[in-house]
């Protein structure tokens, strides 16, 4: 039998620090293009988060709780400052497809909404990140074991196939939310270990059935706008419409994504590991 030597070392603690540095060096990047691409940078800059974080969980087993806690607190400030502006795009462009694909007239807008939510600070944004790097250098990230990483990402596969059971069960937009965030910390660690067989798959699966929880997440947040919210609205009904379809979709991709079990996907991605 091969020893754990042997597993590929792209799933060891030196390129898992590798790849959070490089990815706390371009959201310095990003934030100094705020001045000039503003919706590109703040974008990329929430995406780099999400993909920090996720990555962060697989080298948790060389964070202490406090400093994992004070990581995510740094990431969550530098998302929440880039939601804002974000969120209100976002919720502009979900309206104005909806109106044009079923020919319903846009909802009136308070004037009082009108007005676009403050760019965040680059200073803000800068000192956020430079807590983050301090906080990264003083882990032992890169003495994680290939074993250790792995099952790290077995447990994220654990959690988001449980959250997917409750979503069967439940209507609650809180494990649909949740998942959500499971399926993306799926996607996102599974591209770092994008050497194991059947990455691919899971990292095309993953990115779609996030895609739709995200768009769930985006009527779900419409849904509750006090324009759309009304029974006898027709936005109202055709928000419901098309959460149905939406859920239909996701709990059907998300049996294909997590198809095995999380046992079996723990030692299947252990097999092959050992063998490649």
């Amino acid at each position: 039998m091969k020893s754990a030597r042997t597993i590929a070392p792209a799933a060891s603690g030196k390129v898992l620090r590798h790849l959070l540095t490089g990815l706390l060096d371009t959201a310095q990047r990003d934030v100094a293009r705020l001045s000039t691409h503003e919706a590109v940078a703040t974008h990329q800059l929430r995406v780099r988060m999400k993909k920090l974080l996720s990555l962060l969980r697989l080298g948790q087993d060389a964070l202490p709780e406090p400093v994992f806690e004070a990581m995510r607190m740094h990431i969550r400030a530098v998302k929440n400052a880039c939601s804002a502006r974000r969120d209100r795009q976002v919720r502009q462009r979900l309206l104005t497809k909806l109106s044009r694909r079923f020919h319903l007239p846009l909802p009136p807008q308070p004037h009082r909404t009108l007005r676009m939510p403050a760019a965040p600070s680059a200073t803000f944004l800068r000192h956020q990140l430079c807590a983050l790097e301090q906080l990264l250098e003083t882990t032992r990230i890169d003495t994680l074991s290939p074993e250790q990483v792995l099952a790290a990402h077995a447990l994220s596969y654990r959690k988001g196939r449980r959250l997917m059971k409750q979503a069967f069960e439940s209507t609650q937009e809180d494990i649909l939310h949740r998942w959500r965030h499971r399926v993306k910390d799926l996607h996102y660690q599974t591209l770092a270990l994008s050497h194991m067989p059947g990455a691919t798959r899971r990292v095309r699966r993953s990115r779609k059935l996030g895609a739709i929880l995200g768009r769930e997440r985006d009527l779900g947040l419409l849904a509750h706008d006090r324009l759309c919210a009304s029974p006898r609205s027709a936005w109202h009904r055709l928000i419901h419409e098309c959460r149905s379809r939406l859920r239909d979709r996701l709990l059907l991709l998300g049996r294909k994504l997590y198809d095995p079990a999380a046992h079996s996907f723990s030692q299947k991605m252990r097999r092959q590991a050992i063998h490649a």
